[in-house]
């Protein structure tokens, strides 16, 4: 299995603990999506359009491994997944997906997200502040967010903990 540290889900999950947590199947679906989305970064850094990173973590990265091609398809598989598993993990829980979906989303889209950074990654003229913000700290403060509310954190504590 491959190694490491998985910093995200388990700051979900601290947060998560932190805020009273009342369903640890929803809390641990909330961690396993963000760690499917950091995942599906990865894969996606990795090709050759933008990084050309020939190994992950010792391993050959995944499209030099499969090629370019089912690369892209697996880390758009992982995008896909990463919603799945979010949803699924909410079913007890509907009221609270909205929120959680709204923060997931805004952790890998634009204008500050994982694909604002890897935009930014191509024009390197930009703020190198900016892209570390929205390539990095994005998904951090998606999982610090997510993990309050997937507690049922409610108000200005946990919004806080996500402030850009």
């Amino acid at each position: 299995f491959p190694g490491g540290a998985r910093i995200r889900p388990k700051l979900t999950l601290a947060v998560a603990s932190a805020c009273g947590e009342d369903d640890p199947g929803l809390t641990d679906g909330v961690a396993a999506a963000i760690e499917l989305l950091h995942c599906a970064s990865l894969v996606h850094d990795d090709l050759p359009c933008f990084d050309a990173a020939e190994t992950r973590r010792g391993q050959p990265s995944v499209h030099c491994a499969f090629g370019e091609r089912l690369a892209v398809l697996a880390g758009d598989a992982l995008i896909v997944t990463a919603f799945e598993v979010l949803g699924a993990a909410a079913r007890r829980h509907p009221a609270r997906l909205p929120l959680l979906m709204r923060t997931v989303t805004q952790g890998v889209g634009m204008p500050m997200g994982i694909v604002a950074g890897q935009a930014w990654e191509c024009e390197p003229q930009l703020s190198l502040v900016d892209y570390q913000r929205a390539k990095t700290g994005a998904l951090f403060a998606a999982a610090t967010m997510a993990g309050a509310q997937a507690a049922g954190a409610d108000g200005a504590p946990w919004r806080a903990l996500g402030e850009r």
